[in-house]
C-alpha cells in the first residue's frame, strides 16, 4: 500500500512539473511588428500641465484633448526648465511621442514646435 501511494505521488509530481516550469520562462521579446504598433505622435496646443502629477493635456486638431503623463526619463525638446517650462506655454503647438501602458498614455518626447 505505501508503494502505491509513493508512485501516485511521483506520478502526480512528474505531472505538474511542466506546468511549474512553463510559468517560470520569461516572455519573449517584443517582435518589430509589435513594436510597429505604437501610436503616431500628436501634435496639437498644450491645454493644461499639470507639474505635481506630471500630466500634460493637448488639444489637437479635432478639438478633444489627449491627456499624456511624462517623467523625468520624458525628452523636453524647445522648452527651458523642461516640463516647468512647458507650464508657461498655454496655446504652444507641441508633438508628442508616447507609448500606450494599459490605459494610460505615457509621453517619451514632448517637442515646443516654433511660432508662425
Amino acid at each position: 500500500m505505501k508503494l502505491i501511494h509513493t508512485c501516485m505521488a511521483l506520478i502526480i509530481a512528474a505531472s505538474a512539473a511542466p506546468a511549474v516550469a512553463s510559468a517560470q520562462q520569461p516572455a519573449p521579446p517584443a517582435t518589430q511588428q509589435e513594436r510597429a504598433k505604437d501610436p503616431e505622435p500628436i501634435t496639437g496646443e498644450i491645454a493644461s500641465v499639470d507639474t505635481a502629477n506630471k500630466t500634460l493635456a493637448v488639444k489637437n486638431g479635432s478639438d478633444s484633448v489627449i491627456k499624456f503623463s511624462y517623467s523625468e526619463e520624458t525628452q523636453i525638446v524647445g522648452a527651458e526648465n523642461g516640463p516647468e517650462g512647458l507650464a508657461t506655454r498655454a496655446g504652444t503647438n507641441v508633438t508628442v511621442t508616447y507609448t500606450v501602458h494599459g490605459t494610460a498614455n505615457v509621453a517619451v518626447k514632448i517637442e515646443v514646435l516654433p511660432k508662425k
